[in-house]
């Protein structure tokens, strides 16, 4: 038999369905919410889900609400699974729109936890009172079920984030229930849990079991993130809600600059910053290319203060991924303390085809090189003069560039530690010879020729090349055909190329120490020549590539700068090397016509002047603050400063305004700077948000439903911010530094800190 219920057909679910009826999840076929639906597929695949029923709407709809207390009494003591704790149950909303993809409504119903299942008439209260809570939403539900709950004796809960892009799950953690977690009043304990997969040794205890817990549900609910509300009675796990995550918690992952610090200056231009972020998806699509399996959402390059950094995190979460040490990743950029997972058998071995792929792309390495330097080539060659099909090139030659370096790099790192290891690695370095040290070879060739002609070497010292002694001249020639290209920090598409400024050559000619002559090999290094001869020609072929490659780039860079000059002639920009600060937006922009005026050209500059004050660490968290990192941060006016736990980005200079509970923002404030400081926050307080620029949250967990909330509204936001309610006062002056977690209350002359500075 069959109902209508407004226009979709439902099956008879006049009764309450416990969560093992496959009923109970076929509702979500029918506009049901994946509160229950999905708690259903679980209990039907067999995790530790609670003993617990659905009262459908259609039962709610007809059904006085005593006999729905009985009903729903009678079918939870008689459903499968374990016994109803000490007869207490949870009572709680299962409405459409809840939990969905796109929002979760998390805390926006009532739920009733606790409630005594012989006390129909609490019971009864209790399902009424959630059904009322449905006008709390507008436009209300469509459909409304409620779900009671066998409640967990729990000895510790919390919530946990899992997402298939990271090697960790995130939770946060309270003794006891964790409805005061959820609800914001305690900010609980957070910690990574490691993923486990088959066959690997979970952690001792509940945190043991919440990584069995997890990994069973992720092979229920397949590939997604999910929000998970859990319990554990301190021999069993239990789940007690699962809903995808609508709003991702900042991670605070590891950047390192320690690479593009060799090759890049200390503030790179914007245009070359913009493009490697830009190229970053294509980057990191090399090692996707073997194993589709690894994350294709995070940033491989992002950008901090104008300088590209590598996410660290995401190395490493790769090599746990394929089982690997992740020291094969930090000891060559850093951040040894960050995470330290050894190699994973289990993992080795189902990921043994990706690596076997991987080992003969690296042996294929320097054969590769030399097609990607062909591409590279053709890539020079290609049509196209405006700033936008040269800046797209440059991209694209970027990306050849580094996927083709990256199988050269691994195929030299494996020998190299061998040789390290016995210790020839740094005699046998003396013997090799590539692109730059041929340089370094020739210029001790002119050197020679100078010694002895002093109107040379004067010519030389005055900055010319043009000597005026023919067999100089032709040296110097020869040298700036062959090696024109290459400059310093030459990665950079905005600094010039000795072609253009040949003042460092002309001054290691003159000043410059040869290079020394190789010395003899011991035996122990003649005995491992074979494993030499392979890391050699893997960096000789880097070496070639790269030069290469900045062939490429002086050709690029010359193009950028000629189309810069004409439309320097056409007013719309100031200078030729202005192509250079900017980013690939702004490029386009200008091509389509905008105009770059001095006054935006002069506050670029000095927009640029102030990033380069900024002295970065190599390593570096997505949750610093980069402002401690300016050298007169220390000089600056005192003030107070809290820290918390960032939710989302973004930097907001305003007016406190200190509220204990929801309520419109006092009229004489401007909303737009209003900087609201709250002990504590759930979803009342939405309104409330939507009338502010900011939000500080004294206690609160970042998984908890307020903080959920602020995540999807994309509200600059801190929570845990120790003492803000009660060292902030409304109307002070404040910043706050969502990302970074910070809150400063800016000095005043009245502050007791500043005269005491004074």
């Amino acid at each position: 038999m069959r109902r209508r219920s407004g226009t979709s057909d439902v099956p008879d679910t006049h009764e309450p369905l416990p969560l093992t009826d496959a009923r109970a999840a076929a509702l979500a076929a029918h506009g049901a919410s994946g509160k229950a639906t999905r708690l259903a597929e679980a209990a039907r695949a067999g995790l530790a889900v609670p003993r617990g029923v659905v009262l459908p709407e259609e039962l709610l709809a007809t059904t006085p609400p005593r006999d729905l207390a009985v009903a729903a009494a009678s079918r939870l003591r008689r459903a499968a699974g374990p016994p109803v704790a000490a007869g207490r149950v949870a009572v709680r909303s299962a409405f459409a729109g809840e939990d969905t993809g796109a929002s979760s409504l998390a805390g926006a119903y009532t739920s009733h936890l606790d409630v005594p299942l012989d006390d129909l008439d609490a019971v009864a209260a209790a399902i009424g009172s959630v059904l009322a809570s449905a006008q709390r939403v507008a436009p209300p539900p469509r459909r409304r079920d409620v779900l009671v709950l066998a409640t967990v004796p729990a000895a510790r809960a919390g919530v946990a984030f899992t997402q298939p892009s990271f090697q960790d799950d995130l939770v946060d953690h309270t003794a006891g229930l964790g409805d005061r977690l959820l609800a914001g009043e305690v900010a609980g304990t957070r910690e990574q849990l490691p993923v486990r997969v088959r066959g690997e040794r979970c952690l001792p205890g509940w945190r043991g079991r919440l990584q069995d817990l997890l990994r069973h549900l992720r092979r229920v609910m397949g590939p997604g993130s999910l929000d998970v509300e859990w319990a554990d009675d301190g021999v069993r796990c239990w789940l007690l809600q699962v809903r995808p995550i609508t709003a991702p918690p900042a991670r605070d992952e590891a950047l390192t600059l320690a690479n593009h610090r060799e090759i890049l200056p200390d503030l790179p231009s914007r245009l070359t910053t913009s493009v490697l972020a830009a190229a970053a998806g294509e980057l990191f699509g090399y090692w996707r290319r073997f194993d589709p399996s690894l994350p294709g959402d995070r940033p491989f390059v992002e950008v901090v203060l104008w300088r590209p950094v590598i996410n660290l995190s995401l190395l490493t979460d790769t090599m746990r991924v394929l089982g690997l040490p992740t020291a094969f990743v930090t000891r060559s950029m850093g951040g040894q303390g960050e995470v330290g997972v050894g190699p994973s058998p289990v993992r080795l071995a189902g990921k043994s085809p990706r690596l076997v792929a991987m080992g003969l792309d690296q042996l294929r390495a320097v054969g590769n090189g030399r097609r990607t330097a062909a591409r590279l080539a053709t890539l020079a060659a290609a049509p196209g003069e405006d700033l936008v099909a040269v800046a797209e090139l440059l991209r694209r030659s970027t990306v050849e560039l580094i996927t083709g370096m990256f199988a050269l790099s691994t195929a030299i790192s494996g020998p190299l530690t061998v040789l390290d290891a016995l210790g020839v690695a740094p005699v046998l370095h003396t013997r090799q010879r590539t692109a730059a040290t041929r340089l370094w070879e020739e210029l001790d060739g002119v050197r020679h020729l100078v010694a002895d002609r002093p109107h040379a070497r004067a010519a030389l010292q005055a900055g010319s090349t043009h000597t005026g002694d023919a067999e100089v001249d032709a040296a110097l020639a020869g040298l700036l055909d062959r090696h024109g290209h290459r400059g310093i920090y030459e990665s950079d598409v905005a600094r010039p190329r000795y072609a253009e400024q040949p003042r460092p050559l002309l001054d290691a000619i003159l000043h410059g120490r040869p290079l020394p002559a190789p010395p003899a090999l011991p035996a122990r290094a003649r005995a491992v020549w074979p494993l030499w001869w392979q890391a050699s020609r893997a960096m000789a072929a880097r070496e070639e590539l790269r030069s290469d490659a900045m062939r490429v780039f002086a050709v690029l860079r010359r193009r950028l700068r000629e189309r810069a000059t004409t439309l320097v002639d056409a007013g719309r920009l100031p200078a030729t090397d202005a192509v250079f600060d900017l980013d690939l937006e702004e490029l386009a922009a200008v091509e389509a016509g905008t105009a770059l005026t001095e006054e935006r050209w002069a506050a670029r500059r000095a927009e640029v002047e102030r990033l380069q004050a900024y002295r970065l660490p190599d390593l570096l968290h997505r949750s610093d603050d980069v402002e401690a990192y300016r050298p007169d941060a220390a000089r600056a006016a005192p003030g107070l400063r809290l820290q918390g736990l960032g939710l989302t980005a973004g930097t907001v200079v305003g007016t406190a305004w200190v509220a204990e509970e929801p309520a419109p923002p006092p009229a004489h404030l401007d909303a737009q700077t209003l900087v609201l400081v709250a002990r504590g926050v759930d979803a009342g307080w939405l309104a409330t948000f939507s009338r502010v620029g900011a939000v500080v949250v004294e206690t609160g967990g970042e998984l908890s439903h307020g903080s959920i909330l602020l995540r999807e509204s994309g509200t600059p936001a801190v929570t845990n911010v120790a003492g803000a309610a009660s060292q902030l006062r409304t109307g002070d002056r404040v910043e706050v530094r969502a990302a970074a977690g910070v809150v400063l209350r800016h000095a005043t002359a009245d502050d007791p800190a500043a005269r005491a500075a004074r």
